[in-house]
């Protein structure tokens, strides 16, 4: 390939190439040779790549940042020309002095040195106000003193780069940065240095990343390489399988204490929670430093702690041999007065005593007999007393975990039912907390605490006390860590885990979206084998539902749409295994009705609808069963109503009919028995609506009008009555919006611009809000951006200009809004492409 030219530099040859561009060797028009970087325009964010560089340049290169002597962010190509740091080879080979080929030196003496010096390094970047982004061992170069220098900064993952290849620099940055690059716009680069700081340290120490080892070091380059290509850049998978791994551990223990202090930095650097992590790479070198001088300073302090005692020891000791010289001299006079009577008693005692000795001999001799038998039998006994305990001990654990049971629930299919549930929790959980207080000495009891631990957790879990529920399962699962776990109490601490996400997630919880993915990694150990399969796949079904709840919330319905087909799969499955088990069947058809919700979010009305009709044929199936119950029937008088709805907007008005007759019909007599029933009266308000609707585009306004007037009373009764309920406020918004077309359209639009008014500022409240069952964040967002279509061209009609432009142009910003959620919603795209083409004629 001929070598590109650029202006002041005698470009030379090719010496290497990435993802983001080629390198060249040059000389500058001072003689100097240097290397020139070409960027690939597709793969590089040219303005944060400049702004960055123009930071570290000012005032001076920060130490241990690789200079750049010149730079065009604005040319085609792009490029920049910086110091050239290779070893020549000969024959015309340059090789680049980075880590990366130096990687098979490490871990060794040289290590902590070196990931002090990367440390300093990053910290000196961070006080610039400039985040790395991009930090891999091809990135550490080292100059001729072998001091570092970081190069490559924003390059690769970084926001608004549109082609984006794998490199080995995915391996070493935190979840939050694959998860979502345009975080570092936001100032989280910090953090992600602070993470990838981490991840190379380690592997400097130790020769391995601290996470999915096996993995990555396969794709990783080899030392001789600065890339591996081939290799598709999975970030959501790469995030995921870090995620799988929250805890790092050494493969050794620290060789002193300075060791043991800086590890546990590099250990908060690993964290997957990015709040967790020190804020800047500062942070960590001080803490360095910190460990540094408190080992140092307490090392002085030893030191002259030794020398007192070694003084006040020397003297002591001279005082205490004059002291024993003196009375040596006293005692051996004394002494020897003593020996020659002694030596004559001594003969006459000795002949005494052997006689003695001679008579206790034999006696010892039998006794010691009769001593080794009644030990022998005392054993066999203990060990016939111990096997007894044991089988006991088993037996009266698996009473107690089916008294457990019975206490936890408000009724046992074995057992009656009892009373006063809230009591009994409280009674159990001051009986578990003595029993630990009192044992808490006793070794011999810890699989008996484990259990206590475990069994706690599930009475707070029980409570609805999940902050606390957290911190007693976490002390459960560590201390079954070195305990015996077979397949059937792993299933029961893998539904413990679900259980606590479904309280987090009920509560709404920030906890929620972390504590599914613990759940379903518990679910995933269980062995198969062992337990009851069944009720493993419905757990995860149960999960996987539930979760694409929480991700629709969230609004990302591709991957909730994804796990509620998989949880439907799994539940058709299990349900043609036991087409008794009705509680298959219900989740079966909640998942049906989750799935239609989604759907019509996404636009896809058709398909919402077949899935409705899947929902209400399950639903009837539990109807044969139980023909007088009241929520399976509100549930299918629910399929009916959002069927006639879907009808209505595909066009098929005699189908909306239809739905919408037996929508009605059922709900007359649910209200017939709950008068008072919020939710049976907001679906009857919204059919009345429909059938309005149906009324009125067959020439019938006056019977649609009486509709529309009959839904809205029924609609501000549940809202006065309810202010908080947030379904009925978006119903009445709707049917109001409605009631106001069909006046427009009579040529009252002054009572039409009041009507939408009304309905307008009912959505702009509920969107101040997040309520729980209410309407998903961007159905509000869609049905306001409609809404001021609909207002804006009623004051168009009605000749207020400069209000009409107003409406229009809050319009444009709720469709610019809602196409950055989903860009390419054609939906959305005409409606925007309407509201500025309105807006354009009113200039």
């Amino acid at each position: 390939m001929e070598a590109p030219r650029v202006d002041g530099l005698k470009v030379l040859r090719l010496i290497g190439y990435g993802e983001c561009g080629r390198v060249y060797l040059a000389h500058d028009d001072q003689g100097r040779k240097v290397a020139v970087k070409l960027f690939e325009a597709m793969a590089i964010h040219r303005a944060l790549l400049a702004k960055m560089t123009a930071r570290l340049e000012n005032g001076g290169w920060p130490e241990g940042v690789m200079p750049v002597y010149s730079a065009d962010f604005e040319g085609r190509p792009s490029l920049w020309v910086t110091p050239l740091h290779c070893e020549d080879r000969g024959e015309g080979e340059a090789v680049p002095r980075t880590l990366q080929r130096r990687l098979p030196e490490h871990p060794g003496e040289q290590s902590w040195p070196l990931v002090r010096k990367i440390a300093a390094a990053l910290a000196n970047m961070h006080e610039r106000q400039v985040a790395h982004g991009n930090l891999k061992p091809g990135n550490v170069f080292f100059d001729e003193n072998d001091g570092v220098l970081l190069s490559d900064w924003t390059l690769g993952n970084m926001p608004g780069v549109s082609h984006l290849e794998f490199t080995d620099a995915l391996l070493y940055q935190p979840p939050d940065q694959l998860k979502n690059s345009g975080g570092y716009l936001d100032e989280a680069g910090y953090r992600w240095d602070v993470f990838s700081f981490g991840v190379l340290g380690y592997r400097i120490l130790t020769g391995k990343f601290p996470r999915c080892h096996e993995t990555f070091s396969q794709v990783a380059p080899p030392p001789e390489d600065t890339r591996r290509d081939g290799i598709h850049a999975d970030l959501p998978r790469i995030a995921k399988n870090i995620e799988k791994q929250p805890d790092v551990s050494w493969p050794d223990e620290p060789v002193n204490e300075l060791e043991a202090g800086f590890r546990e930095w590099i250990g908060r650097c690993l964290h997957l929670d990015p709040v967790k992590r020190p804020a800047t790479m500062v942070e960590v070198v001080a803490g360095f430093d910190a460990v540094e001088l408190r080992l140092s300073a307490a090392e002085e302090r030893d030191h002259l702690m030794d020398q007192r005692r070694h003084a006040e020891h020397k003297a002591r000791r001279m005082f205490f041999i004059a002291g024993v010289a003196g009375g040596l001299a006293i005692m051996l006079g004394a002494l020897w007065q003593l020996k020659g009577y002694q030596l004559i008693r001594e003969r006459e005692g000795r002949r005494d005593e052997l006689e003695s000795l001679r008579r206790t001999a034999s006696s010892a001799v039998t006794a010691l007999a009769k001593a080794e038998k009644e030990a022998t039998e005392a054993k066999q006994n203990l060990s016939y007393e111990k096997d007894l305990g044991i089988a006991r001990l088993e037996a009266s654990r698996l009473i107690a975990d089916r008294l457990f049971s019975w206490a936890m629930e408000k009724g046992h299919r074995r057992l009656p039912p009892l009373d006063g549930r809230e009591l009994r929790l409280k009674r159990l959980e001051r009986y578990f907390e003595d029993f630990l207080i009192r044992t808490a000495d006793i070794p011999a009891l810890s699989d008996e605490r484990a259990r206590v631990l475990l069994q706690l957790a599930e009475v707070s879990i029980a409570e609805g006390d999940a902050k606390n529920a957290t911190i007693r399962l976490s002390a459960a699962l560590e201390a079954w860590k070195n305990l015996p776990v077979d397949g059937e109490l792993r299933l029961r601490m893998a539904t413990n885990s679900l259980l606590l996400a479904l309280l987090y997630q009920s509560t709404g919880d920030e906890q929620t979206g972390q504590s599914f993915i613990t759940a379903r990694a518990a679910l995933e150990t269980v062995p198969h084998d062992g337990v009851d399969a069944e009720r493993l796949n419905q757990l995860l079904a149960i999960l996987d539902f539930h979760e694409a709840q929480y991700l629709s919330s969230k609004g990302n319905d591709t991957k909730a749409l994804e796990q509620l087909l998989r949880a439907t799969e799994n539940l058709n499955h299990l349900a043609d295994q036991r087409p008794d088990a009705a509680v298959l069947r219900s989740e079966l058809a909640a998942c049906y009705l989750s799935s239609a919700t989604i759907l019509e979010g996404m636009g896809s009305i058709g398909d919402a609808r077949e899935v409705r009709s899947l929902a209400a044929t399950e639903i009837a199936k539990l109807l044969k069963e139980k023909p007088q119950d009241f929520g399976l029937r509100m549930d299918l008088a629910g399929c009916y109503a959002a069927m006639a709805e879907a009808a209505v907007l595909s066009g098929d008005t005699a189908g909306a009919e239809t739905l919408n007759n037996e929508a009605l019909k059922m709900l007359d007599r649910l209200l017939g028995e709950q008068p008072d029933n919020a939710e049976a009266s907001i679906r009857k308000a919204s059919q009345l609506g429909v059938r309005a609707g149906i009324l009125r585009d067959r020439g019938r306004a006056d019977e649609a009008m009486k509709n529309f007037d009959d839904g809205i009373r029924m609609l501000e009764a549940v809202h006065a009555a309810s202010p908080g309920n947030a379904m009925a406020a978006y119903r009445l918004a709707m049917l109001w919006w409605q009631k106001g077309r069909v006046l427009g359209t009579a040529g009252n639009r002054n009572e039409e611009i009041a009507f939408e008014t009304r309905a307008r500022d009912l959505l702009s409240d509920l969107e101040t809000k997040t309520t729980p069952g209410g309407p998903r964040p961007e159905q509000l967002q869609s049905s306001g951006a409609y809404l001021l279509g609909d207002l804006g061209l009623a004051q168009q009609l009605a000749g207020r200009k400069e209000e009409s432009r107003q409406t229009f142009s809050e319009a444009v910003r709720l469709w610019e809004s809602l196409l950055k959620s989903r860009p390419q919603s054609e939906e959305f795209d005409e409606g925007l492409a309407w509201c500025r083409q309105r807006l354009a004629e009113l200039q």
